[in-house]
């Protein structure tokens, strides 16, 4: 016997809920850092692009990269979002992080300095900062010095301060003579009379600036969540890149600003440094082997061994990032 569609449908309902309700899954993400990571969220959340993916991101922000890894080794978070350096110096000490996808494969970050700085070497025996020791800040910094021909170790005073915000507030008021910085703040800086003595976005430096880090066997064990979040963040990139109207408003409201100067300066290093195509490159993994040094060279670890492009590969074969 038939039952008559109204039943059926009543029915249907009881037991499943509404024929268009999505079950939505939750994935912990913690991110570090100010700027690029906030307006990839954001977008993804203004546009409904983790819903649509079947995704719901419960999102906390840690004040420091190497914090943050601490959390995903733990277990408090499902992964992190953020610098690669981070998670390759978890694996290097023995931690099962592998790097999942980089939606950045390019520094956004600067060098700023006092207005009495004007050479990076003058900074020799100057108070500098960070945000935390082994993050991501640290790291550049430590590139930036030696790029310069400065012992980061010898030839400065490192202090912990905390995220771009915290370190722009130090060398404002003199607390420090020069940091590395988000370049969202360059506008303000100049204004202050404060010097970008290195942009590390115009070197042709691979690295890993912004990447989605997971453990190992979190990996194994969800690719399908992985799949449908790296989906989500190179949606939401594109969709920075190809709607201006939108994206400066995640940006006022992630700067909470409404100088125009600062919001079409961030919106230009915006689409300059982030990749729809978000794999890894050997020449950005071999970038940060070659600053831990001896330490990474004595583990023999290859590009291999901090990266699991599963995801990225299925997601290519699909043809999706075409």
């Amino acid at each position: 016997m038939k039952l008559p569609a109204t039943l059926l449908l009543g029915f249907l309902l009881l037991t499943h809920g509404p024929l268009s309700a999505q079950t939505l899954e939750k994935i912990r993400l913690g991110y570090s850092g100010t700027g690029i990571n906030n307006y990839v969220l954001d977008m993804g959340k203004r546009q409904g692009i983790f819903r649509k993916n079947g995704i719901e991101p419960e999102v906390v922000y840690i004040n420091s990269g190497s914090l943050l890894s601490q959390g995903l080794i733990s277990g408090t978070f499902d992964l992190s979002f953020s610098q690669g350096s981070e998670a390759m110096l978890a694996k290097l000490r023995g931690a099962d992080v592998r790097i999942a996808a980089v939606v950045a494969n390019r520094f956004n970050h600067v060098y700023l300095t006092a207005p009495s700085i004007t050479s990076l070497k003058q900074l020799k025996g100057k108070k500098v900062a960070v945000s935390r020791f082994g993050s991501g800040s640290h790291f550049q910094t430590n590139l930036v010095f030696k790029e310069a021909g400065l012992d980061p170790e010898r030839d400065v005073t490192v202090l912990q301060i905390g995220n771009s915000g915290a370190r722009i507030t130090a060398i404002l008021s003199g607390v420090v003579d020069g940091t590395i910085m988000a370049a969202d703040f360059v506008p303000r800086a100049k204004r202050e009379g404060f010097n970008v003595l290195y942009d590390l976005a115009e070197t042709k430096i691979e690295y890993p600036f912004l990447s989605l880090n997971f453990s190992g066997s979190y990996l194994d064990r969800n690719q399908r969540l992985v799949k449908a979040l790296i989906k989500s963040m190179s949606e939401s990139v594109r969709a920075l890149q190809s709607d201006a109207n939108m994206a400066k408003a995640v940006i006022r409201s992630a700067l909470r600003t409404e100088d125009a100067e600062t919001v079409d300066y961030a919106l230009t290093r915006s689409i300059q440094v982030l990749d729809r195509r978000p794999f890894p490159t050997p020449a950005g993994i071999q970038t940060v082997i070659d600053e831990l040094g001896k330490e990474a060279k004595s583990k023999n670890l290859k590009f291999e061994d901090y990266v699991d492009l599963r995801a990225l590969r299925e997601l290519e074969k699909e043809g999706f990032f075409k």
